[in-house]
């Protein structure tokens, strides 16, 4: 009890501490020098330091339903659903937590708090907490430095971009009432997709169709549009984002007479380290080659690989690969470098289809967007980079309906709060494409890519697409679209190597107990009848 009471008091000093700063000072600051255990365990969110406390609290209990409550809008998403069970903690972690040192609050602008605690001494954490309608939410961590000077002055660095985030944060919040405006719309200016993205490669040079890989019903739609004699007559060459290493064996794969699929599993096996197990794009390019034997050869449609160069098989160490990719151009300015140069030099006239990941395609010059590149290497997107090369009506964008999603695959629900998806399931959950512009949905601040959304220079969705395209209801989508034919025996003893070079197991790239042929190919099985996005 005498405890309890000691921290209440201390609570209390800080906060007539915290009332007794100057308003106009930029940084206030708080020495606290106690663990969470000094302090009550209540469910408060009035100040920097009860919020930071009640969290701690939380996750010390397990209560992992009450995660989203205490933590800030932007990040909301990474938590479990809200009222999921409690789990149980083991007594290590929950006296580590329990025995966290807070040693000082900062406080920038009365809307952002760092609390510098202990992490392995003397390194230092900061969580940040930001003011959110009225309450002090955690807004993630960062490490801080090995004393408080090095710790302020981070806290200090990162103070100002929390600030935004939190203006951002009110502008996605509002979500609009009136969906009359967005259902109007659809009944009047929506169309049939394979038409909308035909006539939009018949009028531009270069048409992005930004995609969320390995959905099934997006490479279905794919194949219908180039099945259509409308295709070849407009396009004459189809950029996929595959490794530009590749383009000779590409190149045989559409000149043989005879379809040689291990030509094409080849290929994928070096797309990505693990190799690339998306089914769509694999049936997508054997549907082209049928394709293109029925046409003259004049008429025929190239593929050429834009991506970065992949030699996995070549590489002896970590070393080796490491220097590759540090020497290769990242991976946007890859992209459209080969791309511009084939449009410019190529003597056919006809236009070009893009085929690529919707982070590569949006037109704003942010380079927030995490895609792999190496530290410093950032570039803005291959279709903002083509955009300036030609202009921005020749360079036409899609994007697909996705939820809110981050390039780790973290799911933080529902565009604009599902605006966009009531709309759509008004008009009958239809598969439509639209124009972005002048549109209510195009007037919608940008929320679609979590990396680049709460940067207010992103824009509106009208910024960053030229169209949008609307596949199937995100409750009923299916799992992803996978295949294992890459996977062989010899193939296996590759991946092995693969990723001992890179310090890792088979075990853990594919989530399995004992790497055998059977237990990865198991990993890679499509169900239909699961669901992609089982929490929305």
């Amino acid at each position: 009890m005498k405890k309890i009471l000691i921290g209440i008091l201390i609570v209390l000093l800080f906060e007539i501490n915290l009332k007794a700063q100057q308003i106009s000072n930029d940084y206030k600051t708080f020495e606290i020098d106690k663990t969470v255990k000094d302090f009550p365990n209540e469910f408060n969110l009035s100040s920097p330091l009860k919020s930071f406390i009640c969290f701690k609290y939380l996750k010390s209990e397990g209560k992992q339903g009450s995660y989203r409550s205490v933590n800030s809008y932007k990040i909301q998403g990474s938590f479990p659903i809200e009222n999921a069970s409690n789990i149980t903690i083991d007594d290590a972690k929950k006296e580590a937590l329990l025995n966290t040192k807070i040693y000082e609050i900062i406080i920038y602008n009365d809307s952002v708090a760092g609390i510098i605690t202990d992490f392995q001494p003397p390194m230092q954490i900061i969580t940040y907490l930001t003011l959110e309608d009225g309450k002090w939410l955690n807004a993630g961590e960062g490490f801080g430095g090995n004393d408080l000077n090095e710790s302020r002055s981070k806290f200090k660095e990162n103070a100002d971009v929390q600030l935004k985030n939190i203006h951002q944060i009110t502008k996605l919040k509002n979500v609009s009432k009136d969906t009359l405006s967005f259902i109007n719309f659809l009944r009047e200016n929506s169309k049939e997709p394979k038409q909308f993205i035909l006539q939009a490669l018949s009028e531009h040079k270069i048409v992005i169709y930004g995609e969320l890989h390995k959905r099934q019903k997006s490479w279905e739609l794919l194949k219908t549009v180039v099945n259509d004699s409308k295709f070849h007559k407009e396009v004459g060459t189809v950029f996929m984002e595959l490794s530009s290493d590749k383009q000779a064996e590409l190149d045989t794969f559409f000149k043989n007479q005879v379809i040689d699929k291990e030509l094409i599993l080849n290929i994928f096996r070096d797309v990505q380290i693990y190799g690339l197990y998306d089914r769509g794009e694999y049936e997508f390019l054997i549907e082209l080659w049928k394709v293109n034997k029925k046409l003259p050869s004049k008429k025929q449609i190239r593929v050429v690989a834009v991506d970065e160069p992949r030699p996995f098989k070549t590489f002896k160490n970590s070393e080796e690969k490491e220097a590759h990719f540090n020497q290769t151009l990242e991976r946007n300015e890859q992209m459209a470098k080969i791309i511009s140069q084939t449009v410019r030099s190529q003597n056919d006239k006809r236009n070009n289809l893009f085929i690529v990941g919707l982070a590569h395609a949006y037109k704003s010059i942010l380079q927030d967007m995490a895609i792999g590149s190496q530290k410093g290497k950032m570039k803005p997107t291959a279709a903002s980079q083509l955009s300036a090369i030609f202009s921005q009506d020749e360079v036409f964008t899609i994007i697909q309906h996705i939820p809110v999603v981050s390039n780790n695959g973290t799911v933080h629900g529902e565009i604009r709060k599902g605006v966009f998806d009531y709309a759509f399931s008004v008009v009958g959950n239809k598969s439509i494409a639209f124009n972005l512009k002048n549109s209510p949905f195009g007037k919608e601040p940008f929320d679609a890519l979590y990396e680049i959304s709460y940067n207010k220079m992103t824009g509106n969705y009208e910024d960053n697409y030229d169209a949008y395209l609307f596949i199937e209801p995100l409750k009923t989508e299916s799992v992803e679209y996978l295949f294992d034919d890459i996977l062989t025996d010899d193939f296996l003893k590759e991946l092995d190597r693969r990723a001992k070079i890179t310090n890792t197991t088979l075990e853990k790239w594919f989530g399995v107990d004992k790497a055998t042929l059977q237990t990865i190919k198991e990993t890679k099985q499509f169900n239909p009848n699961k669901r992609r996005w089982p929490n929305l």
